[in-house]
């Protein structure tokens, strides 16, 4: 099994190498199109995005898999008119590329090469779209096989169930549904993105012999978008009846629920959250781009949070737009009952700075801007 694993790997980073060629020069007649865009050529580079995904799910690659899941994500936005692809957006979609190629190269280290960033970068487009913004930050936590092994952001599976589509959990043997037949994963996996969504894959080793109780078998679950009605999913995917299940029927398969502790980065903002309690901490310098992903923190714990603390404690530096994203924050979170307090003693200057300007409410003892 290790001999065709490494095959596999290796298979994959040459169609990787194959997509991410296409992919550059595309992205650069991308925004010299500017309002005058292919459809095609915006399309192709999505689709390569989605195989590389695929590819890196299926093989439990998660470092790949987490960069081109998100470029994939703003790349659906683009294509859908939700996003314009100007000089900016197209320069963190180049470098979020460059990364994947750095990990493509380099694919044994892969798990090691830090992605945060780029990730960060992209979150923070994706939250410029209403449509993006106004979903809840819940995964949905698929839970099949032995080992549970799919959470999907909301904003994915928003996007795979667009334009009228149902999502399927197509549960494959490896060894006799796909190689038995002479073929190859990433077949199957084109194949069915020229169809529709993957929405995401993986093989379940822990799982290994449970789809078959006479032989071995390698079980590989893939989670699949498209607007075909079940009788034509059947013959598409070449599975039974049984093996091919409607997610919202899959009852012993399938339970969504809010993940209560969790962490999650948006460069240097850092949210932590334990049993629904909120904790954003700050860096030093809150440039405009560490603004932004405050901005994507703040909407996230929004929706995920009872309470949040923002520790502001290591901040030195920072403008009005600052005091004016957190004097936002406080009234929205208000407004749904979640209550906004500050941590660390806040440098004296930026104090100053604070009312001189006029923040603050004399008559609100909660207010995050009144003196200590």
């Amino acid at each position: 099994m290790t001999l065709e694993v490494n095959d596999l790997i290796e298979g994959f980073a040459e169609d990787c190498r194959e997509h991410l060629d296409h992919i550059e020069a595309s992205l650069m007649d991308i925004e010299a199109a500017g309002d005058n865009q292919d459809p095609e050529v915006v399309n192709s580079v999505f689709r390569a995005a989605h195989s590389i995904k695929g590819g890196a799910g299926m093989l439990g690659l998660d470092n790949i898999k987490s960069l081109s899941h998100m470029l994939e994500n703003v790349l659906h936005m683009v294509r859908s008119n939700e996003l314009a692809p100007t000089h900016d957006v197209v320069e963190v979609l180049l470098k979020g590329f460059d990364r994947l190629t750095e990990m493509v190269n380099n694919i044994e280290d892969s798990e090691n090469i830090p992605i945060d960033a780029h990730v960060a970068k992209l979150v923070a487009l994706t939250s410029k779209s209403s449509s993006s913004a106004a979903v809840p930050r819940e995964p949905a936590r698929i839970e099949v096989g032995q080992s549970r092994i799919f959470t999907v952001d909301p904003v994915s599976l928003a996007q795979a169930k667009a334009g009228g589509n149902e999502i399927y959990l197509l549960e494959y043997d490896l060894i006799h549904d796909i190689h038995g037949k002479g073929k190859m994963p990433m077949e199957v996996l084109r194949s069915l993105t020229d169809t529709g969504r993957i929405v995401d894959c993986k093989v379940d080793f822990a799982a290994v012999g449970d789809l078959d109780a006479f032989g071995n078998s390698i079980p590989f679950y893939v989670l699949f978008a498209t607007i075909l009605e079940p009788k034509y999913v059947y013959g598409l995917v070449k599975l039974p009846p049984e093996r091919v299940r409607h997610i919202d029927d899959a009852g012993d398969a399938v339970h969504v629920a809010a993940q209560a502790t969790f962490r999650e980065e948006f460069g240097s903002v850092v949210l932590n959250v334990k049993d629904g309690a909120g904790r954003i901490t700050l860096p030093k310098h809150m440039e405009a781009q560490v603004l932004v992903n405050l901005r994507v923190a703040l909407l996230g714990a929004m929706n995920r949070c009872a309470s949040l603390v923002v520790d502001w404690g290591g901040v030195s530096q920072c403008d009005v737009f600052f005091y004016q994203l957190l004097c936002t924050a406080q009234h929205t979170l208000n407004a749904k009952g979640i209550r906004l307090t500050v941590e660390g003693p806040l440098d004296a200057d930026l104090r100053k700075a604070w009312a001189s300007m006029g923040f603050g409410c004399a008559d609100t003892p909660a207010c995050l801007f009144n003196a200590s």
